[in-house]
Protein backbone atom coordinates (compact mmCIF):
# COMPACT_ATOMS: atom_id res chain seq x y z
CA UNK A 1 0.00 0.00 0.00
CA UNK A 2 1.07 3.22 -1.13
CA UNK A 3 1.57 6.21 1.63
CA UNK A 4 -0.60 8.06 0.01
CA UNK A 5 -3.77 5.45 0.19
CA UNK A 6 -2.66 4.94 3.47
CA UNK A 7 -3.10 8.66 4.85
CA UNK A 8 -6.66 8.07 3.34
CA UNK A 9 -7.37 5.31 5.03
CA UNK A 10 -5.84 6.80 8.23
CA UNK A 11 -8.20 9.97 7.54
CA UNK A 12 -11.50 7.96 6.59
CA UNK A 13 -10.68 5.80 9.33
CA UNK A 14 -10.30 9.17 12.13
CA UNK A 15 -13.69 10.45 10.82
CA UNK A 16 -16.15 7.71 11.53
CA UNK A 17 -14.32 6.28 14.67
CA UNK A 18 -14.44 10.29 15.51
CA UNK A 19 -18.09 10.60 14.88
CA UNK A 20 -18.87 7.00 16.45
CA UNK A 21 -20.07 6.52 20.11
CA UNK A 22 -18.92 2.76 20.31
CA UNK A 23 -16.30 1.40 18.80
CA UNK A 24 -15.65 -2.55 19.46
CA UNK A 25 -12.26 -4.18 18.45
CA UNK A 26 -13.15 -8.09 17.32
CA UNK A 27 -11.19 -11.04 16.34
CA UNK A 28 -12.38 -12.19 13.28
CA UNK A 29 -9.69 -15.19 12.92
CA UNK A 30 -11.82 -18.09 10.49
CA UNK A 31 -15.08 -15.87 9.95
CA UNK A 32 -15.87 -16.71 6.31
CA UNK A 33 -15.88 -13.75 3.76
CA UNK A 34 -19.58 -15.06 3.84
CA UNK A 35 -20.30 -14.86 7.78
CA UNK A 36 -18.63 -11.55 7.85
CA UNK A 37 -20.81 -10.26 4.73
CA UNK A 38 -24.15 -11.48 6.82
CA UNK A 39 -23.03 -9.53 9.69
CA UNK A 40 -22.10 -6.14 8.01
CA UNK A 41 -26.13 -6.54 6.97
CA UNK A 42 -26.99 -7.27 9.91
CA UNK A 43 -25.11 -4.07 11.64
CA UNK A 44 -26.21 -1.32 8.36
CA UNK A 45 -29.91 -2.24 10.04
CA UNK A 46 -29.09 -0.33 13.35
CA UNK A 47 -26.50 2.04 11.30
CA UNK A 48 -23.04 -0.01 12.31
CA UNK A 49 -20.57 -1.00 10.56
CA UNK A 50 -17.86 -3.70 10.55
CA UNK A 51 -14.25 -2.99 8.76
CA UNK A 52 -11.25 -5.11 8.70
CA UNK A 53 -8.06 -3.00 9.68
CA UNK A 54 -4.63 -2.82 10.26
CA UNK A 55 -3.59 -2.90 13.40
CA UNK A 56 -0.96 0.28 13.19
CA UNK A 57 -3.30 1.88 11.03
CA UNK A 58 -6.07 2.06 13.08
CA UNK A 59 -3.53 2.95 16.24
CA UNK A 60 -2.50 6.01 14.38
CA UNK A 61 -6.10 6.94 13.65
CA UNK A 62 -6.92 6.52 17.03
CA UNK A 63 -4.27 8.61 17.96
CA UNK A 64 -4.84 11.10 15.17
CA UNK A 65 -8.27 11.52 17.34
CA UNK A 66 -6.88 11.29 21.13
CA UNK A 67 -8.73 7.94 22.00
CA UNK A 68 -6.01 5.78 22.67
CA UNK A 69 -6.25 4.65 26.56
CA UNK A 70 -2.76 2.94 27.11
CA UNK A 71 -5.24 -0.83 27.61
CA UNK A 72 -5.86 -0.24 24.47
CA UNK A 73 -2.49 -1.38 23.34
CA UNK A 74 -2.89 -5.26 24.54
CA UNK A 75 -5.89 -5.59 22.29
CA UNK A 76 -4.72 -4.29 19.37
CA UNK A 77 -2.60 -7.20 17.91
CA UNK A 78 -2.99 -10.02 16.00
CA UNK A 79 -6.15 -10.20 13.32
CA UNK A 80 -8.54 -6.68 13.97
CA UNK A 81 -11.70 -5.68 13.12
CA UNK A 82 -13.79 -3.46 14.32
CA UNK A 83 -17.62 -2.36 15.02
CA UNK A 84 -18.27 1.18 15.11
CA UNK A 85 -22.20 2.73 15.73
CA UNK A 86 -23.32 5.83 14.20
CA UNK A 87 -26.42 5.20 15.83
CA UNK A 88 -27.44 3.97 19.17
CA UNK A 89 -24.49 2.04 20.63
CA UNK A 90 -26.95 0.05 22.23
CA UNK A 91 -29.09 -1.44 19.61
CA UNK A 92 -25.76 -2.16 17.66
CA UNK A 93 -24.65 -3.86 20.63
CA UNK A 94 -27.71 -6.14 21.14
CA UNK A 95 -27.83 -6.45 17.01
CA UNK A 96 -24.03 -8.20 17.23
CA UNK A 97 -24.45 -10.38 19.90
CA UNK A 98 -27.81 -11.10 18.59
CA UNK A 99 -25.35 -12.54 15.74
CA UNK A 100 -23.05 -14.24 17.83
CA UNK A 101 -25.69 -16.05 19.15
CA UNK A 102 -27.20 -17.65 15.87
CA UNK A 103 -23.21 -18.04 14.90
CA UNK A 104 -21.46 -19.57 17.34
CA UNK A 105 -17.40 -18.90 17.77
CA UNK A 106 -18.05 -16.40 14.39
CA UNK A 107 -15.68 -13.82 16.20
CA UNK A 108 -14.39 -13.05 19.46
CA UNK A 109 -14.31 -9.53 21.34
CA UNK A 110 -11.57 -7.86 22.37
CA UNK A 111 -12.48 -4.45 24.28
CA UNK A 112 -13.62 -1.34 23.04
CA UNK A 113 -14.34 2.23 23.44
CA UNK A 114 -17.61 3.17 24.56
CA UNK A 115 -17.96 7.66 24.53
CA UNK A 116 -14.58 7.44 24.88
CA UNK A 117 -13.86 5.60 27.22
CA UNK A 118 -11.92 1.95 27.29
CA UNK A 119 -14.55 -0.92 27.80
CA UNK A 120 -13.56 -4.87 28.34
CA UNK A 121 -15.69 -7.68 26.69
CA UNK A 122 -17.48 -8.20 29.68
CA UNK A 123 -18.66 -4.34 29.58
CA UNK A 124 -20.05 -4.78 26.52
CA UNK A 125 -22.04 -7.37 26.85
CA UNK A 126 -23.11 -5.60 29.84
CA UNK A 127 -23.93 -2.76 27.52
CA UNK A 128 -26.17 -4.91 25.22
CA UNK A 129 -28.78 -6.03 28.31
CA UNK A 130 -29.66 -2.07 28.32
CA UNK A 131 -32.84 -1.47 26.76
CA UNK A 132 -32.80 1.30 24.02
CA UNK A 133 -31.86 4.49 24.36
CA UNK A 134 -35.63 5.41 23.43
CA UNK A 135 -37.45 3.45 25.92
CA UNK A 136 -34.32 4.97 28.62
CA UNK A 137 -35.95 8.48 27.49
CA UNK A 138 -39.12 7.03 27.76
CA UNK A 139 -38.52 5.48 31.87
CA UNK A 140 -37.30 8.73 32.62
CA UNK A 141 -39.80 10.84 31.46
CA UNK A 142 -42.39 8.56 33.13
CA UNK A 143 -40.33 8.46 36.20
CA UNK A 144 -40.22 12.28 36.60
CA UNK A 145 -44.19 12.65 35.65
CA UNK A 146 -44.77 10.04 38.39
CA UNK A 147 -44.65 12.36 41.48
CA UNK A 148 -46.46 15.55 39.97
CA UNK A 149 -49.06 13.18 38.54
CA UNK A 150 -49.62 11.31 42.41
CA UNK A 151 -49.64 15.06 43.67
CA UNK A 152 -52.39 16.48 41.19
CA UNK A 153 -54.47 13.52 41.87
CA UNK A 154 -53.86 14.36 46.21
CA UNK A 155 -54.68 17.89 45.28
CA UNK A 156 -57.86 17.27 43.03
CA UNK A 157 -58.86 14.65 45.54
CA UNK A 158 -58.92 17.42 48.30
CA UNK A 159 -61.07 19.81 45.82
CA UNK A 160 -63.39 17.25 44.53
CA UNK A 161 -64.35 16.75 48.45
CA UNK A 162 -64.99 20.49 48.71
CA UNK A 163 -66.90 20.29 46.13
CA UNK A 164 -68.92 17.41 47.51
CA UNK A 165 -69.57 19.19 51.37
CA UNK A 166 -70.68 22.04 48.98
CA UNK A 167 -73.19 20.22 47.20
CA UNK A 168 -74.49 18.38 50.53
CA UNK A 169 -74.69 22.14 52.03
CA UNK A 170 -76.69 22.92 49.07
CA UNK A 171 -79.13 19.73 49.21
CA UNK A 172 -79.63 20.64 52.95
CA UNK A 173 -80.86 24.05 52.62
CA UNK A 174 -82.80 23.26 49.34
CA UNK A 175 -85.34 20.43 51.47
Amino acid sequence: MQKQQKAMIIDELADSLYQSKLVLFTDYKGMSVETISKLREELSKVDARYRVVKNTLLKISLKKINLYPDEIENHLQGTTAIMYSLGDPVLALKSLYNFLNENKNALAIKSGLFEGKFITSQQAKEFSNLPPRDVLIAQLVGQIQAPIYSLHVVLSGTLRKLLYALKEIENKKSN
